[in-house]
């Protein structure tokens, strides 16, 4: 959202083909002695030697027709540079010399940008405030409306972006919003404002737009996989474009919808598109949910053929290692993670748990405490990940430390997920009653995970009464998960409790629910129960 050279339009070209040449020259280290010295400014911003632009413009004649050609061009240097003070300046200058607070439309608009890219809201919202919208032109205003309203969105400032387009659709009666004014409002919308939103920009006759559009899917992905097809299906093919079919594919992949997820990359493919990085990482994840190797493997040689450098994108990288570490092809994931220039925290925590749930604990703690002695803070996530690979390899004692390690060197509250962990590691280890009184310490209710990694200690060391507290509390919880029933009702079969079985079965009749006959039924942490 902040102002970047890339996004802007030449300032004031004469020619096309002499600002290409212009550009040309410069990109070889020469410039055209004959050439204006603000066309030398506009030149250098554009190829973002921001410095060199600034010098020029310091030293050079400062007659007011060609300085004012440069300034818009000098104040995207100074953000770029995050130079407050400069850009305050050459606001100052601009001013002084008429030039605002509207009659220079392009310099308006770098200016706010700029000021909000700097995080100088205020000083944004008194330009704004200062510009008479009477005497402007509506695409002057809009563009100074967008500008701010792009900038608060920046900073997560949702109300003032919706009190600014409010102030713009209320008392600016000559303007109205356009795509711009929708791309930057919709990624700071809530959830719970979206379809008002959309609504808008349909009766507007926006909400058709490509860009639109795939912000819409973008955005009700984040909740809503239906809504985000929606949008989708309703687009005309023609107008569906890689961003269209990959935020619609990332929408389900996030919202554990993995089958749907492979099925629209299978279509998109169908269609001639050719996905890229960020497409193959919602379609990896998909295939690790399902354990689809094939397709993953596919991606697997396509990305190695056809994406040059992809070692260098952390995002995808870290998609392949989770794939790999998930099928148990460790050597693969650990090259992979080795050949990384740059690791992210995703990265290590792809091969800590891979590691983990294959029972290699001993190395996934080896990698833990690598990647704290080389400086990358763990999160949650990362902590889940040493906790399981701790719980699977039976390593009470590195376990417990680790956990009460958690708020003491890493600035972490344990949440639910790591108390799962936990009473796991516990049960696992027959410490079934040390188990029960950390549920009772917990600081949160324990919920479904919680005491179904307690339900399932118990049928592994066949404690019964245990078992039975664990799944009184789990059914009130997650009454409708069938693999707690079939949980309960193997352990009374196990202790010959016939009677208990009955009842068990009894529940879930009333309960409308049924295993399949031959399938395995997962809980919630993501282990298989036959």
């Amino acid at each position: 959202m902040g102002y970047m050279p890339e996004h802007l339009p030449p300032p004031r070209p004469t020619k096309a083909k002499a600002t290409e040449q212009s550009t040309s020259a410069a990109v070889a280290g020469e410039f055209d002695p004959t050439e204006p010295w603000y066309a030398r400014v506009c030149t250098l911003t554009r190829l973002r030697r921001h410095r060199e632009a600034l010098a020029v413009l310091q030293h050079a004649d400062p007659s007011p027709p060609p300085h004012a050609m440069a300034l818009p061009s000098a104040v995207i240097c100074c953000a770029a540079l995050s130079l407050p003070f400069g850009v305050a300046q050459i606001h100052a200058l601009a001013a002084k010399r008429g030039l605002l607070p509207a009659s220079d439309a392009y310099l308006l608009s770098a200016l706010l940008s700029s000021y909000c890219r700097l995080g100088l809201l205020p000083c944004a919202r008194q330009l704004l405030d200062e510009m008479p919208p009477a005497s402007t032109p509506p695409a002057t205003v809009l563009a100074a409306f967008n500008s701010v309203i792009s900038g608060c969105a920046l900073h997560a400032l949702a109300p003032a972006c919706f009190a600014l387009f409010r102030r713009m659709r209320v008392h600016v009666a000559s303007v109205r919003f356009n795509a711009v004014t929708l791309l930057a409002l919709l990624p700071a919308t809530p959830t719970t404002v979206v379809p008002q939103l959309h609504a808008l920009a349909a009766r507007a006759g926006l909400s058709s737009g490509t860009t639109v559009a795939n912000c819409l899917i973008s955005v009700y992905g984040r909740s809503s996989a239906a809504l985000a097809r929606q949008v989708f299906d309703e687009m005309p093919l023609a107008s569906r474009d890689l961003v269209s079919w990959t935020a619609v594919l990332s929408a389900h992949a996030q919202n554990g919808l993995a089958v749907d997820a492979l099925e629209l990359y299978r279509r998109m493919r169908g269609h001639g598109v050719e996905p890229d990085a960020l497409t193959l990482v919602g379609v990896l994840s998909s295939c690790a949910h399902l354990a689809v190797r094939s397709v993953g493997l596919d991606v697997d040689r396509y990305v190695r053929e056809r994406l040059q450098g992809f070692r260098a994108n952390v995002q995808l990288c870290s998609a392949l290692i989770n794939f790999h570490a998930r099928y148990g092809n460790l050597p693969q994931a650990q090259q992979l993670f080795d050949e990384m220039p740059k690791k992210s925290i995703v990265s290590w925590t792809a091969l800590i748990t891979g590691y983990g749930m294959h029972g290699h604990g001993d190395m996934a703690i080896k990698l833990f405490q690598r990647m704290v002695s080389e400086g990358v803070q763990p999160d949650n996530v990362a902590m889940v990940a040493l906790l399981s690979a701790c719980s699977h390899a039976g390593k009470y004692e590195e376990g417990c430390k680790y956990f009460f390690a958690m708020e003491r060197t890493y600035k972490l509250r344990p949440t639910l997920e790591h108390y799962a962990c936990m009473v796991d590691l516990l049960g696992r280890t027959g410490r079934l009653e040390e188990a029960r009184e950390l549920i009772s310490s917990m600081p949160m209710p324990a919920d479904g995970s919680v005491w179904g990694a307690l339900l399932g200690a118990c049928k592994i060391h066949k404690n019964v009464e245990a078992g039975e507290e664990a799944f009184k509390h789990v059914i009130m919880l997650e009454p409708n998960n069938v693999g707690y029933y079939v949980l309960m009702a193997n352990m009374y079969t196990d202790s010959g409790q016939q009677d208990g079985v009955v009842r068990v079965r009894a529940m879930m009749r009333e309960r409308g629910l049924k295993k399949e006959p031959g399938v395995a039924t997962s809980n919630t942490r993501g282990e298989f129960i036959c």
